[in-house]
């Protein structure tokens, strides 16, 4: 460093003694004070670092630097984004939504009724069957052997679809998702029946935080809808026997899943094997006051609803109409329906 500073002096004394020769003494003060101050300034760089003179143009630096962080998170968007659609997630595509504090994908529509949809969480097979919008007569007419004066015939309309699992959930799947076991290995395809409302509930919450999806319990109309699959007979699919095991044939047990005849919709052990719970609370006379369009249950309501019998139950407690409280089952089976997560209303 000392010898170019030693080089740059001696340049510029060459530079002021040519000067000398071309003009007169009363100009030099001007031009030599001219190359006097660039030596100073020649000499402070000269001395400064690398990094300091880096350094001293910070400003230049966190520009250069936070563009192309920008950049980046432009590309990191657009890669993720475009991902998506050439994905899995393609299927999906209406995207994601809040649910509680979650986020949950948005359930595809099927197209017909008993379209299959698969889903798997822990290597485990969740299938479900497609239920379309549309209305029927829920309840029993008074000529059914068996009904309960509660089973009021009475027109439901459902504005939307709703996908249900097309058999109850099995004991492989409870203790994949509440126990953290997998027990594909076992393959016990057993449907649970002794777990109460709120474990079934929770199960619910948790395998939907899983699956990004909006998992519940069916509602009372929903499970009848479903069980009926455009039939109006006491036993969907076939006589008793052939669709559900009840006192007389089950021997006293529960027995895996699907070994029975389903539905049209490809629903299967909706009468008898394990008894189901329903989102909605138990009011014997609910029915006479029932909205039409897409009924939620009374609003108040100490016990919840039981659908389809058991293995336990007699023929009459397994017909589709078949209703029973949480007072007389205390313990229960269920399966799960995959819900549309309603659009916001956009502020006027």
């Amino acid at each position: 460093m000392k010898n170019s500073i030693s080089n740059f002096k001696k340049q510029n004394e060459r530079r002021e003694s040519r000067t000398r020769s071309m003009m007169g003494n009363s100009e030099l003060p001007k031009y030599a004070g001219d190359w006097g101050d660039e030596v100073p300034k020649q000499k402070s760089a000269a001395e400064l670092s690398d990094w300091a003179y880096f350094w001293k143009r910070w400003d230049h630096t966190i520009i250069f630097w936070g563009g192309l962080f920008l950049l980046f998170c432009l590309w990191l968007g657009l890669w993720r984004y475009c991902g998506s659609l050439v994905g899995m997630e393609h299927f999906f595509r209406n995207g994601l939504s809040r649910d509680g504090d979650f986020a949950v994908k948005k359930v595809p529509r099927g197209e017909f009724g008993g379209q299959k949809l698969v889903l798997k969480n822990d290597g485990i097979e969740y299938v479900f069957r497609w239920c379309p919008r549309g209305n029927f007569r829920m309840g029993s007419p008074e000529s059914e052997k068996g009904r309960k004066d509660e089973e009021t015939p009475h027109r439901v309309t459902f504005s939307s679809g709703f996908w249900i699992l097309e058999t109850e959930i099995t004991e492989e799947m409870w203790d994949s998702v509440m126990r953290g076991e997998n027990l594909s290995e076992k393959k016990s395809k057993l449907p649970v029946w002794d777990v109460s409302w709120s474990d079934a509930d929770a199960f619910c919450e948790k395998l939907g935080r899983m699956l990004e999806f909006r998992v519940k319990l069916p509602t009372e109309a929903q499970w009848e809808y479903a069980c009926r699959a455009e039939n109006s007979r006491p036993f969907c699919g076939g006589e008793p026997d052939r669709v559900a095991w009840h006192a007389g044939n089950s021997g006293g047990k529960v027995h895996p899943v699907k070994k029975k005849r389903g539905n049209l919709w490809f629903i299967y052990d909706m009468h008898g094997n394990a008894a189901e719970w329903c989102r909605d609370r138990y009011e014997v006379d609910y029915y006479v006051n029932s909205p039409e369009k897409d009924p939620l249950g009374p609003r108040r309501g100490r016990t919840r609803v039981v659908r389809g019998g058991s293995f336990m139950a007699e023929i009459p407690e397994c017909r589709a109409a078949a209703r029973e409280s949480q007072l007389r089952v205390r313990k229960a089976g269920f399966r799960i329906v995959l819900e549309f997560v309603p659009k916001k209303k956009k502020k006027e």
